[in-house]
């Protein structure tokens, strides 16, 4: 079974209202869960997911199906995240609703953009000058977008199948599609 989940978040906050979100979102998982925060940051990882997904359960027992939930326990990377799991009839275990609820971020899908635009110079960010008048163009960015479409697809199957030299499981051997890496010797030769 598959679960469409749309999660929003506000990213243009700054660094002080993100710090202040987070300080709101400890103290609303102390109030819930009775652990300080100092002794919450000792908890194993495993323990501490379990202790928020009880508290998470509690705040979710009035809540409708399908309707849009405001995670109350901030981090700065998403602050005032707001979870709508799409696939919600009212038949999702509360367990498992809740587990969603925690695993539902943008991270993982940040982090390769982040990769992408640091390892394909024509993906990088441009940078903006006064005599540019609003207009935004790096003198690496390809004129062709279909070269550029060849180029990302290139590095999706380098980044899926065969990673670096420091990857042990490339993301096609997590999921099964693969026993091994893929090497440049069984491309080429």
């Amino acid at each position: 079974m598959t679960d469409v989940i749309v999660v929003h978040f506000d990213k243009h906050q700054t660094n002080d209202s993100r710090n202040a979100l987070v300080s709101d979102g400890r103290a609303t998982l102390e109030q819930d869960t009775g652990i300080a925060p100092h002794l919450f940051d000792t908890i194993p990882t495993q323990y501490a997911n379990e202790i928020i997904d009880i508290a998470t359960a509690e705040r979710l027992a009035d809540a409708l199906p399908g309707e849009a939930y405001d995670w109350p326990y901030h981090t700065k990377s998403k602050p005032n995240r707001r979870i709508r799991i799409l696939t919600d009839c009212g038949q999702i275990p509360l367990e498992r609703h809740t587990r969603l609820m925690r695993l539902a971020t943008l991270r993982s899908v940040d982090a390769y953009f982040h990769k992408v635009r640091s390892n394909v110079r024509a993906t990088a960010r441009p940078g903006r000058t006064a005599s540019s008048n609003g207009r935004a163009w790096d003198r690496h960015y390809f004129y062709n977008p279909a070269t550029l479409c060849k180029v990302l697809e290139i590095y999706r199957f380098k980044h899926n199948w065969m990673g670096t030299r420091a990857t042990t499981e490339t993301p096609a051997m997590k999921i099964g599609l693969a026993a091994d890496k893929v090497y440049e010797r069984d491309l080429i030769g």
